[in-house]
């Protein structure tokens, strides 16, 4: 019986070992310098348990990929879930969007793929229809479900496009380039509830916003 086989739990240790090896070396030497025996070598174990676990390197990046995809997308909810669209209901879901895309493995993820991308078009597609695509799409369910008896003069992905753009503002990109004057989460947290105001309001204030 091999590692890959045995305890469960010691499993998925292992698995997250050669994950966070992989990240660390994707992001250090690039995908293509990374070899698996350098993978195997930081996060010990062996490569039998690497092929047994992933297959090959590309294997091992589709599923930091499948991993942080889901993971981003959870924070949105099934598509049959209500949607309070409101200020504080929307505040509440961008926050937990912005959170997880600014995650340190998502931040790495997103790094690798624009280095790497061009290279492996077939892991970047994936990516990115499994990723920001399905978000925009499960996201456009959600404001479709919840906009009815709201008279907006945009289709709902056009209202996910300037929500998203809105909330992420800067704080992406800078975290992707490592510019190291990161912001603090307050700073993040009170920028979302601007732009979810904006968003919903305009630049006039809610009290006026609503009374016109």
């Amino acid at each position: 019986m091999n590692e890959a086989t045995s305890s469960p739990c010691r499993a998925e240790r292992r698995r997250q070992a050669l994950l966070e090896a992989a990240t660390t070396l994707f992001l250090d030497k690039g995908f293509e310098r990374t070899s698996v025996a350098d993978i195997v070598a930081l996060a010990g174990g062996s490569r039998s348990t690497l092929y047994d676990m992933f297959g090959n390197k590309e294997g091992l990046l589709r599923a930091m990929v499948e991993e942080e995809t889901t993971a981003i997308s959870d924070t949105i909810g099934p598509a049959e879930l209500a949607l309070e669209f409101s200020e504080d209901g929307l505040v509440e879901l961008a926050g937990r969007f912005v959170h997880a895309i600014l995650a340190p493995r998502a931040v790495a993820v997103f790094r690798i793929l624009a280095t790497e991308g061009e290279r492996l078009p077939d892991i970047a597609t994936s990516f990115f229809e499994c990723g920001p695509r399905a978000i925009e799409r499960r996201l456009a369910e959600r404001f479709r479900r919840a906009l009815p008896k709201i008279q907006v003069d945009a289709g709902p992905e056009q209202l996910v496009q300037v929500f998203l753009g809105a909330v992420i503002g800067s704080f992406h990109p800078r975290h992707l380039l490592g510019l190291r004057q990161a912001p603090l989460v307050c700073c993040v947290d009170e920028h979302v509830r601007l732009a979810v105001r904006v968003f919903l309001y305009g630049i006039l204030c809610p009290d006026t916003a609503k009374a016109r």
